[in-house]
């Protein structure tokens, strides 16, 4: 039961599953063509009264043509982290089943997700999240849902490398100014698209790519090995801003129990 490249490339029910309102703007050319159903972890927002970043999400949506799904940015970032430090392994199950739920009720064909690059914890776990949502839909479905990943993160700041691409796309140049002129437009995340143009520099927005997944064990952290996130938060705690570091052995247990899920099916097709 596998989903043909060629079904993919005529007219398949699409959805992208994206971590934080502002990564659809990774792939816009791409959702343009290809319609996806989004959805979307949290808000963006630190206290829960700013809408404003899954607000401009959706307008950019509408623009592009795209769908927004019935998951979108219901939680905050504080706390997915504080399931995160607290080990509520139960938690991100839950959101596997319920995006699960979701991509049946829309009869997808493939899902893109964030990909896992030891950048940001939220983006590694919701990576697992819909993997194993895709398994899930894929039992329920009786047929094989696909699932491709696409780079958050600019290589640099990356400590695992992209799997096998199966889709490719070089922007042209009115592409890429339309593209930069809709993330100066999202004046909430101004920060973060600098800091990724920075260190991506323009080649990295004049592209859009698809992976397939790489197998779990190729993902984790290896002995001695320190994620990045961990590292910005030790320079949050120096700073003041952050109580604690939430490292690698706070998301493992999370991580071993979402892989329990999909490990035993090929659900990148």
């Amino acid at each position: 039961m596998s989903l043909s490249t060629n079904r993919l490339m005529t007219a398949p029910r699409l959805g992208l599953a994206v971590a934080h309102p502002g990564h659809e703007l990774r792939l816009t050319r791409w959702i343009e063509r290809r319609r996806p159903t989004v959805f979307i972890l949290t808000s963006g927002s630190r206290n829960g009264m700013d809408r404003s970043r899954v607000d401009a999400s959706r307008r950019l949506l509408g623009t592009l043509g795209a769908q927004a799904g019935d998951l979108f940015g219901q939680y905050l970032d504080r706390d997915v982290y504080a399931w995160i430090m607290a080990g509520e392994t139960s938690k991100f199950a839950n959101l596997a089943r319920q995006l699960a739920d979701h991509i049946v009720d829309q009869r997808l064909d493939a899902v893109v997700t964030d990909a896992w690059q030891l950048y940001n914890v939220t983006h590694d776990l919701w990576h697992l999240v819909t993997r194993a949502a895709v398994g899930l839909a894929s039992e329920r479905l009786g047929r094989r849902v696909a699932c491709f990943d696409y780079a958050v993160a600019p290589p640099a700041l990356a400590l695992r490398s992209m799997g096998e691409t199966h889709e490719f796309r070089r922007l042209d140049d009115a592409e890429v100014r339309r593209k930069q002129a809709m993330a100066d437009a999202f004046p909430a995340i101004a920060q973060d698209v600098a800091e990724v143009l920075e260190v991506g520099g323009p080649a990295f927005i004049a592209t859009e790519s698809l992976h397939l997944p790489r197998p779990m064990p190729e993902l984790l952290p290896r002995p001695g090995e320190t994620p990045l996130y961990e590292r910005f938060g030790e320079m949050r705690v120096q700073a003041g801003l952050y109580d604690s570091v939430l490292r690698w052995r706070h998301a493992a247990p999370i991580a071993a129990e979402l892989a329990a899920m999909f490990q035993d099916q090929d659900v990148a097709a």
